[in-house]
């Protein structure tokens, strides 16, 4: 007879050996992963706990910055923004002021041909500002827009100084035109309202358009000296040659080409006889290799003065009277 069940007892089951199931040993497993997460919660929890003071420090300074940025745009949208800017400078300068910080020398270097005034204008204001509350970068900036500044530097010089140092262009002609009359540079850049009695070793050229083309008739000027000594003015004619009127008062019309050639006749004629320069009202040598001349003197006895001259001077071209 077998053994019977009874119903009323509980069934024991083995939970220890190696009579337990797959299903068991799944259970234990997640209990151990549990209980081994345990230190590592615990572990972080201590590690916020001891930075607990920096971390609201942090928090408090979030939050400032939070509400500073949330004010700045408040004061922006309200148009206070700039206001609010003003009188915080304001502030600043009259603490530094009171402080003895205030400008109370300007020392300029490098400065030749740019006028004081012009200075003066570009730095603005300084009597009752203080040497931290000045704005040395706005101060060059309106320096460099002066046409005489090719560099410039502004600068502090505690407690009470500024110091300006300037690098200027170099003039290289005076250009007249429309009745006005400017210092430009080799490359033709209008400097400054000028007169040619201010700078009396610059040539001096005229007519519209005449800044940019200047530097190549100038250079080929310097290498005939007895016409560049005699030269009043070099006159742009229709943007495409160039007149020379001479101290004499005679006028050499150059043709548009061949510049060079053209100033070494008009130079030999010079070099021969300076004198018959002075019966010569114009020298014309646009055609080719001829020229044409008109006497300021057209008698008889004009005509014969300068064929006494002509005698001497005469060279490769062909002329008419």
């Amino acid at each position: 007879m077998q053994p019977g069940v009874n119903p009323s007892r509980p069934v024991r089951q083995d939970w220890s050996g190696a009579g337990a199931g797959p299903a068991s040993s799944r259970s234990l497993s997640r209990w151990e992963g549990l209980s081994a997460g345990r230190p590592a919660e615990r572990s972080w929890l201590r590690w916020c706990e001891r930075r607990a003071n920096a971390l609201s420090k942090l928090g408090f300074a979030a939050t400032l910055v939070c509400y500073g940025l949330v004010a700045s745009y408040g004061l922006s949208l309200s148009g206070q923004w700039d206001e609010t800017r003003r009188s915080a400078v304001a502030a600043l300068n009259d603490v530094t002021l009171a402080a003895g910080l205030g400008i109370e020398k300007v020392v300029v270097e490098g400065r030749v041909n740019l006028s004081e005034t012009d200075i003066a204008d570009a730095l603005g204001a300084t009597q009752g500002v203080s040497i931290f509350a000045f704005d040395t970068g706005a101060a060059r900036d309106r320096l460099k827009q002066h046409g005489w500044v090719r560099e410039a530097r502004v600068m502090r010089l505690l407690p009470s100084s500024l110091v300006v140092e300037l690098e200027e262009r170099q003039p290289y002609a005076i250009w007249r035109e429309g009745g006005s009359s400017v210092a430009i540079d080799a490359g033709g850049r209008v400097l400054d309202e000028a007169q040619a009695s201010a700078f009396p070793t610059l040539p001096v050229v005229s007519g519209p358009g005449a800044a940019a083309p200047a530097r190549e008739m100038v250079e080929a000027l310097r290498s005939f000296p007895e016409l560049a000594a005699r030269l009043r003015e070099a006159e742009r004619i229709a943007g495409r040659r160039w007149d020379l009127l001479l101290d004499t008062g005679m006028r050499a019309k150059l043709p548009a080409g061949q510049i060079r050639t053209t100033l070494a006749d008009l130079n030999a004629m010079i070099a021969k006889n300076p004198a018959a320069l002075y019966e010569l009202a114009e020298l014309d040598f646009r055609v080719g290799s001829q020229f044409t001349l008109r006497l300021k003197d057209a008698s008889t006895e004009g005509r014969k003065r300068f064929m006494s001259w002509f005698a001497k001077a005469r060279g490769g071209r062909e002329s008419t009277l």
